[in-house]
């Protein structure tokens, strides 16, 4: 199963947990596990404040997002893939990952992508565990397994927040609809 670009979408049964309402882009899936980030928790701290506590000054607008539970220190970066630095690495043919030291620096300067998501954090599943959450297999079940979706530059940047849960599901519902009517 190769999903690396897809969209995970938490269903409407996952309820007062921290992956409630989460739509999260998968950018790696082999055999030491998965990765993705969570694109529609945004944190109280913008771009501008984050900047001031890595002494740059960066007037951007926009929030840093909370990418996952795990290793919420990382700071990493999912864009179009226009941008680059030496440690980016391609997901899909229009997006791309990058975490480097100077990228905050980078964007500062003028020197950015046309779209881009900031993330503090990520979220990380050991081998066969995402394939299985999406399966519905135990502990896991169908009603709090992951929704699918393609990604699209819209979906992935175009909304926020609760919004984004809102569009993500009714694509995923779309798509599952098409390949029922097929």
């Amino acid at each position: 199963m190769n999903i690396v670009g897809t969209l995970l979408i938490a269903p409407p049964a996952v309820k007062n947990n921290f992956w409630h309402k989460s739509v999260i882009a998968v950018t790696e899936h082999h055999g030491q596990g998965s990765v993705g980030f969570i694109l529609n928790k945004r944190s109280p701290l913008s771009i501008f404040e984050f900047g001031k506590q890595m002494n740059c000054d960066i007037d951007l607008p926009g929030y840093i997002y909370i990418g996952g539970p795990v290793n919420n220190q990382s700071l990493t970066m999912l864009h179009s893939n226009e941008w680059s630095t030496g440690n980016t690495l391609r997901v899909t043919d229009k997006l791309s990952i990058s975490s480097t030291g100077d990228m905050i620096h980078r964007l500062a300067s003028g020197d950015r992508p046309e779209y881009y998501r900031i993330f503090l954090g990520m979220c990380g599943w050991a081998v066969n565990q995402l394939a299985s959450e999406i399966e519905g297999k135990p502990p896991w079940t169908k009603e709090t397994s992951w929704c699918l979706t393609k990604s699209t530059m819209d979906l992935v940047f175009g909304s926020d927040q609760q919004d984004q849960w809102c569009d993500a599901l009714d694509k995923s519902g779309l798509e599952f609809a098409q390949t029922i009517l097929a």
